[in-house]
């Protein structure tokens, strides 16, 4: 059995210390000692992790990072804003994957059309994980996790078909102006294509397909891999196998 060596030193994000373990024979090259192997850690920690708070401390802008998760969820809490226009700037756009920009009012015209509340009266957006971006101390980035049962009419024509949606992690985010006013709003941006029965697509389009009525283009319709791409990839399968004969085959030989 291979011994161990613990120890406790900082995480690289000035929030605590992180317990380092490291495996002598199996981790360590011939020549480095423990105290290198903590030593090059410490050095990742501090050349690639970013010191998150000390970056929020020294931001100008003139509103706080509470007080903009603050702001964040009191547009939620009105509907995007749809029921409090006053939240969302006059230069206000919003952008998807694939849909947006939208100015304010297209938005606001295109997001009371929907109507989700009436298609899914049971909807949870399930929000989580607000965080305010120390590269960009005015946006607020946060998750959501969609669940909600197709029980109403939605958009004004699509029938209700008793489908229980179930949308993939997708990162949402509002940027703010020095008054306090949403600025942007970004949605749909799914973390993990496997989750969920949206076949990988965020936002409405998501919705749409789960419900059995995708939108008639390729964006609207789960991803697929192209001629191009395919041909490439069997491509590379092929070389790769190649080689590995050709490599016995010299061994061998």
């Amino acid at each position: 059995m291979t011994a161990e060596t613990s120890r406790a030193v900082p995480n690289g994000n000035g929030d605590g210390p992180e317990l380092i373990r490291v495996v002598p024979r199996a981790v360590l090259s011939a020549e480095e000692t423990v105290e290198e192997a903590v030593a090059r850690r410490l050095a990742f920690f501090a050349d690639q992790m970013v010191d998150e708070a000390a970056m929020l401390a020294a931001s100008t802008f003139p509103i706080s990072p509470e007080a903009l998760i603050a702001k964040t969820k009191g547009i939620l809490a009105t509907n995007n804003a749809a029921n409090d226009p006053s939240r969302l700037a006059a230069d206000f756009h919003f952008v998807a994957p694939v849909v947006g920009p939208l100015p304010k009012e297209k938005f606001l015209e295109a997001f009371a059309s929907f109507k989700l509340e009436d298609a899914f009266p049971d909807a949870k957006f399930n929000y989580h994980s607000f965080r305010v971006d120390p590269f960009e101390p005015n946006r607020v980035w946060y998750d959501s996790r969609f669940v909600g049962t197709h029980t109403g009419l939605l958009a004004g024509r699509i029938k209700a078909t008793n489908i229980l949606v179930k949308s993939p992690p997708q990162a949402c985010s509002m940027l703010f102006n020095e008054a306090g006013e949403c600025t942007q709003l970004t949605v749909g941006y799914v973390m993990d294509k496997q989750i969920g029965n949206n076949g990988g697509l965020g936002g409405v389009f998501g919705i749409l397909y789960a419900i059995g009525s995708p939108l008639p283009f390729p964006e609207g319709r789960p991803w697929r891999a192209s001629f191009r791409y395919a041909f490439l990839l069997q491509a590379g399968e092929v070389f790769t196998k190649m080689q590995g004969f050709m490599k016995r085959f010299r061994s061998s030989a």
